[in-house]
């Protein structure tokens, strides 16, 4: 749901679910981790092991931070796939 007058979008998380939000203000890109209230109860146990979709999402986060590269790497690789897949389409058509 999107609110008009502060610009900002509720999203809802689904039980065991994780989102990345990503932005961009300028030339900065800002990113955000979210979990769903179970995943959440499951990181305040420190017994609890992480949720392998929080810990993979984090990582994510951290390459992304950490490897300059690695966000134009990656949508380097993903247009290519899309382009690929747009192509084999056409082609049986």
């Amino acid at each position: 749901m999107t609110d008009s007058k502060s610009h900002k979008t509720t999203i809802t998380l689904e039980p065991g679910q994780v989102a990345i939000v990503l932005g961009i203000e300028g030339e900065e890109m800002n990113r955000q981790l979210f979990a769903s209230p179970d995943i959440d109860a499951m990181l305040d146990d420190e017994e609890a092991d992480i949720p392998f979709n929080y810990f993979l999402a984090a990582a994510f986060l951290a390459r992304l931070d950490q490897d300059e590269v690695f966000g134009p790497e990656l949508a380097e690789w993903y247009d290519a796939k899309l382009r690929s897949e747009a192509r084999h389409a056409a082609a049986e058509e």
